[in-house]
């Protein structure tokens, strides 16, 4: 089999391994997709802040994973603590060409990934697609079809994409999650800002890579965000923390996430 066809990063901060069983099950379509191509997938869980329980982490991730039959590296945040530079360990490891982020407590729609990749190969150019990304509960009964879509089917400019419209809505016009990357084309940018942020590392990451690569959007399921009593954006105060617009804005105009780790 030659190299992997989709690389998938997890970071993971909380010891919820039901729901990161969730996860790898919606993997397992994916990768027979992938071998049907005689490509596979990647999969790298980066632990990050997790010292503190006491059980060996990296072997409860390993069970899972068997459980399903998908391989997992698991891998271990030593740097500056978040979401962001955990996935950036996970980044630096990949080794396929198209890059997918799924949070321990979400899941893909494989179809509508394999959709995001096809969209980006008849699209010149384009080295992103992002798709439709309904919300579930914990028991993953549908409970919000996610935003309205903001984009008509087909390309996005550079010159009309994410931030603007970020700028104009408020909220995101699509979850950076309900995505499908070229991995070279994120590393261009630097991949997730490596200074501490308590959010928006996704929006930094989404904001630059728009600004500098064309992309697409597709009316389509593509992933799952499960809501639950401990998701990050049902914490208390979380809406009311600064996203940090002026550095994002900074980061657009240098064409990359790392400005202000330099």
């Amino acid at each position: 089999m030659t190299s992997p066809l989709f690389g998938i990063i997890t970071a993971m901060g909380r010891p919820e391994y039901d729901l990161l069983l969730l996860a790898a099950r919606s993997l397992v379509k994916l990768e027979d997709v992938a071998r049907g191509s005689r490509r596979g997938i990647e999969w790298f869980v980066v632990l990050d802040g997790m010292e503190e329980t006491g059980d060996d982490q990296a072997s409860l991730v390993q069970e899972v994973a068997r459980s399903t039959g998908i391989s997992v590296t698991v891998l271990t945040n030593t740097g500056p603590p978040g979401p962001g530079p955990a996935r950036n360990v996970g980044l630096a490891r990949v080794s396929a060409p198209w890059l997918i982020t799924l949070d321990s407590d979400d899941t893909i729609r494989p179809e509508g990934m394999c959709t995001l990749l096809r969209s980006i190969e008849e699209t010149p150019g384009a080295a992103w697609a992002a798709g439709r990304c309904p919300h579930t509960d914990r028991e993953g009964h549908r409970i919000w079809d996610g935003p309205t879509d903001h984009f008509a089917p087909g390309p996005i400019e550079v010159t009309a994409s994410f931030w603007e419209a970020k700028l104009l809505l408020g909220g995101l016009p699509f979850l950076c999650t309900a995505t499908l990357a070229s991995t070279r084309a994120v590393r261009s940018v630097g991949g997730w800002p490596e200074d501490r942020r308590r959010r928006a590392e996704d929006t930094c990451l989404w904001a630059v890579l728009t600004s500098r690569f064309r992309g697409v959007w597709v009316p389509e399921d593509v992933y799952l965000y499960r809501r639950h009593e401990k998701s990050v954006t049902n914490q208390p105060g979380f809406r009311q923390i600064d996203e940090r617009l002026a550095d994002i804005e900074a980061m657009i105009a240098a064409g990359t996430t790392r400005l202000l780790a330099d």
